[in-house]
């Protein structure tokens, strides 16, 4: 601020903007002469597109398989990836050497098949193979055949599946019939959107605790079995407004200093007033406040860098004072519908 008369206006003004807090913060972060580590090379001010607006996305699109989840399928799915008969499953039945028993079977709502000629048996959960085995000693037991050799396999799976949420391109329940790769699915729902924060949150069916996957490093290795749940969680976004030539909000999946949000928006528009810049920010009891930057010796190497901040609002104001005021009335409440850029 020039002085303290001015200091003191735009405090009362911003308390009236802001009912949380007013109070400023001091954001010189080194003292004059300290080196940046960011250059103003064309290599460091990407261009943006935009993709999408702020508001949360859909869960998943329309039809019924979207309304069915591997919980709530019944289903009880081993750690081993191995598939167990479920409700609603064909199986089919083979007798060697005695085709007049082969035959396929539904498994009814309370997990049981009828078989001709051998009997009703509790299917659900079970393995195929034990199935097999339960049934040859039936056989036997009942006198029909002396040394039975049976296989029973699944020929019709109705729900063992992923479910695939959060910021991927298609979310929904992705069919597979044995252990997966996190890549694989992933490209399957059409991969991450340009908001994912690079991390996936994996639940098992068998497991009260998601398992964190960086998608960097473990997608291509890490072991998707039937019945997992696959959340990737949205990245936190800051806001840069007024005088650039791209305000909106921009995911903070990386660690971003106040001079490379000012690239992601495209540098300062003609008008803007680089040397009294603003930085909204919620302190640690959730009280908004403001930080006056002066950007303009941090982009010339004389002030240290500042890291964002999830949810932080970085402003650039024109050269008078009323145009903040204006912008802190108008602008910040209508962040809901603020754009929201990504790398392309």
């Amino acid at each position: 601020m020039k002085n303290k008369s001015t200091t003191i206006v735009l405090t009362v003004l911003l308390a009236a903007c802001f009912p949380l807090s007013a109070g400023l913060l001091l954001a010189q972060a080194a003292a004059t002469g300290q080196t940046s580590d960011l250059t103003t090379s064309e290599s460091t001010l990407p261009g943006m597109r935009r993709t999408t607006s702020s508001r949360l996305p859909r869960a998943g699109a329309g039809g019924a398989a979207t309304a069915i989840t591997p919980s709530a399928s019944g289903r009880i799915y081993p750690v081993s990836g191995e598939l167990l008969i479920g409700i609603g499953d064909l199986i089919h039945v083979a007798v060697f050497d005695t085709p007049e028993f082969d035959q396929d079977a539904r498994v009814d709502p309370n997990g049981n098949v009828d078989l001709n000629g051998i009997g009703n048996f509790t299917v659900q959960n079970k393995k195929p193979a034990d199935v097999a085995a339960m049934l040859e000693k039936k056989l036997v037991s009942d006198g029909i055949l002396l040394h039975p050799k049976i296989t029973v396999s699944i020929v019709d799976y109705i729900s063992h599946g992923v479910s695939i949420e959060g910021e991927v391109r298609t979310p929904g329940i992705y069919p597979i019939l044995g252990p997966r790769h996190l890549s694989d699915l992933l490209t399957s729902a059409g991969g991450p959107t340009e908001l994912s924060d690079g991390v996936a949150e994996v639940l098992h069916a068998a497991a009260s605790v998601p398992d964190r996957v960086d998608l960097n490093k473990s997608a291509a290795t890490y072991k998707i079995i039937p019945g997992d749940t696959i959340t990737l969680e949205r990245a936190p976004l800051v806001y840069i407004l007024g005088n650039v030539r791209r305000a909106g909000g921009f995911p903070l999946a990386r660690a971003t200093t106040i001079t490379q949000g000012l690239a992601l928006a495209q540098g300062f528009s003609p008008s803007a007033k680089d040397k009294q810049v603003y930085l909204f920010r919620d302190d640690a009891n959730g009280k908004r406040v403001v930080a006056v930057i002066n950007l303009h010796k941090i982009l010339r190497g004389k002030m240290a860098d500042m890291e964002l901040q999830p949810n932080d609002i970085v402003f650039i104001p024109n050269s008078n004072v009323a145009d903040v005021t204006k912008a802190v009335a108008t602008a910040l409440p209508g962040l809901g519908t603020a754009l929201i850029y990504a790398h392309p």
